[in-house]
């Protein structure tokens, strides 16, 4: 139990009066940033029934607490360091007498972390309290920059022993403060997956660059009836790969997707992260979803339909992502296809952590298609007909993005949107992922926010406002680090 100063000092007082009763100090565990970073750290708490069948009793006799959650779990035994010991001599009262031997402890590893306490503060800002997820990676080496999910809540309480009201306050809540979306949260990634399809489409050899697909609004198998609309009812007309991306359109995607097929989009998008658990030390990760033939066989015991594969060609349909993993996907488009896996810890004991199961890069035939599909995500932000054109004037530094908008419940063939009509929980969810800058990234950031309804009009903002945090400086410009690796500091090129 906790003594506070005055109980202890009676105590003491009244020692002669209470044999047999002793205060004894013990370490625990105090996170100053409350709720800022109880997803990413995690938090201890009290050993129980389940975990203390597992664990050494010699190594966790001086202590009731271990790793939960975050950091704290993954890296227990780092930080745990080694239990130490006395043999001593006692009298009959158990009055200690003199040491025979004495074992020093070890101390747990200093473990550094690679969050920067000012993005997550500013990605917190951005979010405004609306329920969503913020990560953002360097991509030159995976370091997470910040991880914010959401509402979140305060560690502290659960080191000690939170009381049972407080947890089911937390537990029950509809919006749900205990769950890491950054991690676990499984979304439709929507067209922010766009980047990736268009990579397999031209590595795949079915399209080039200056393939184009007529767009009158819809897209439609050989004699099918149903539609597969386009978010531009309207129709983009002819449509070559860059403007797709810049304009996001569907119809094209659609097409793309069906070219490919389900088996080799299946395994392009594999190689990106998606289905898999992409980062280096996060144990809550969930692998997330790409559906293939087999997985459907296995769980749904049907066939594949090719309609199921047009539909994945835009995010849609079985796939199911996490921030986490849009944002590596992201990060391996900056980075050319080199993977570095996302990763919390900047160094254990001083030493940095070493990948023991690397992911293989993805390597093109023509490499020069990274720099193709990259320039249409800049078009995205700098063209006047990009569809965040409007989220990035006046920026100092060039973006390569792409917006999302992603289905919660499904709308009837022929029918609009008409949010009026929908319960905000069942909104689409908005989406935005990018990196910066374009010519040299810095920083890449994966943006969710849950029924948010627009990518383009309210994720792209958001994304916006991270950059400026960790790009610019007081004055409004590209911090000098950063501005000598571009080129020319050159602003916004419309084509």
């Amino acid at each position: 139990m906790e003594l506070s100063e005055e109980q202890i000092a009676r105590i003491a007082v009244n020692q002669f009066r209470l044999p047999g009763v002793d205060v004894v100090a013990q370490l625990t565990r105090h996170y100053p940033q409350g709720e800022h970073f109880a997803h990413s750290v995690g938090y201890m708490g009290r050993i129980n029934e389940k975990e203390l069948k597992s664990l050494d009793p010699v190594a966790y006799s001086g202590t009731h607490q271990i790793g939960k959650t975050g950091i704290e779990r993954f890296y227990e035994d780092e930080l745990h360091g080694e239990v130490g010991y006395e043999e001593v001599e006692t009298n009959a009262r158990g009055r200690v007498m003199r040491v025979l031997k004495r074992t020093d402890p070890e101390p747990g590893k200093d473990i550094v972390l690679t969050l920067d306490v000012k993005l997550q503060e500013a990605a917190e800002k951005a979010l405004s309290g609306r329920r969503g997820a913020i990560v953002a990676l360097d991509p030159r080496n995976g370091e997470v920059l910040a991880m914010v999910s959401q509402p979140s809540f305060d560690p502290n309480p659960f080191v000690t022993g939170i009381s049972f009201k407080a947890y089911a306050e937390l537990r029950d809540s509809i919006d749900r403060p205990l769950f890491n979306r950054v991690l676990r949260g499984l979304y439709p990634p929507g067209s922010t997956i766009k980047p990736a399809v268009a990579i397999a489409g031209l590595d795949g050899g079915v399209v080039t660059p200056a393939s184009r697909v007529f767009d009158p609004g819809y897209y439609q198998l050989a004699n099918v009836d149903h539609k597969y609309r386009n978010w531009n009812r309207s129709g983009d007309g002819w449509v070559d790969l860059d403007t797709a991306i810049m304009r996001s359109n569907d119809t094209y995607f659609y097409d793309l997707a069906h070219k490919l097929g389900i088996d080799r989009l299946s395994d392009y998008l594999g190689r990106f992260g998606i289905g898999r658990k992409v980062s280096l030390d996060m144990f809550e990760e969930a692998p997330g979803l790409m559906p293939d033939r087999q997985w459907k066989r296995l769980t749904r015991r049907q066939a594949w339909f090719p309609g199921e594969t047009i539909i994945l060609g835009i995010g849609q349909g079985y796939m199911q992502v996490t921030p986490l993993q849009l944002a590596q996907a992201t990060a391996l488009i900056a980075n050319k296809g080199r993977w570095n896996r996302p990763r919390l810890a900047k160094a254990i004991g001083g030493q940095p952590p070493v990948d023991q199961d690397p992911i293989p890069n993805i390597v093109l035939r023509d490499p020069g298609d990274w720099a193709r599909v990259t320039h249409g995500m800049e078009q995205v932000t700098q063209n006047a007909r990009g569809t965040a054109r409007k989220a990035f004037l006046g920026a100092p530094y060039r973006v390569a993005g792409k917006s999302g908008t992603a289905q919660v419940v499904a709308i009837r063939q022929g029918e609009k949107y008409d949010r009026s009509k929908i319960k905000e929980r069942h909104r689409d969810h908005a989406l935005f992922v990018g990196f910066a800058p374009a010519e040299n990234p810095r920083i890449v950031i994966s943006v969710m926010l849950e029924n948010g309804e627009a990518g383009s009009g309210v994720a792209a903002p958001v994304l916006r406002e991270v950059m400026d945090a960790w790009l610019l400086g007081p004055d409004g410009q590209l911090k000098p680090e950063i501005a000598s690796s571009t080129d020319s500091g050159s602003t916004a090129r419309e084509e």
